[in-house]
């Protein structure tokens, strides 16, 4: 069973991605149609995407982005994404992975989840890494 913080930090997610699925069984988070930046011209308009909490978390933030195979930024394949991941979301399909965190050393979750790092910030995240585009 996962952890009570997570279970909050969930819930807090589900306001914004209402169709969240969670698999308690290795922590996978998913959310389907990601909306991604179209000036920088994604091959979709929308994405699946899927992370992995970490056991010890919020001691260590989730890493990476999971997307299904197949996403291409401007006609080629993205910078730091490997397809397919070594590992494999419990979603169905075969999935690729952005090699991404948004952590820049500051992650210092606080009791308060709404006061600190979070799985929200994370997931609004990806936003950022999908901009880069290539």
């Amino acid at each position: 069973m996962s952890s009570q913080r997570i279970q909050e930090e969930l819930e807090l997610l589900r306001k914004f991605y209402p169709r969240l699925e969670f698999v308690e069984q290795g922590l996978w988070v998913h959310i389907p149609d990601y909306p991604l930046p179209q000036e920088k011209q994604w091959n979709r308009n929308t994405t699946d995407v899927a992370f992995q909490i970490p056991g010890p978390y919020p001691g260590t933030p989730p890493y990476g982005i999971y997307v299904p195979s197949g996403l291409a930024c401007n006609v080629g394949k993205p910078d730091n994404y490997q397809n397919p991941a070594s590992q494999q979301p419990p979603f169905g399909g075969q999935w690729g992975i952005f090699s991404w965190s948004p952590d820049d050393g500051q992650w210092k979750p606080s009791s308060n989840i709404l006061a600190g790092p979070n799985l929200l910030n994370f997931v609004r995240g990806f936003a950022d890494r999908f901009k880069q585009g290539k």
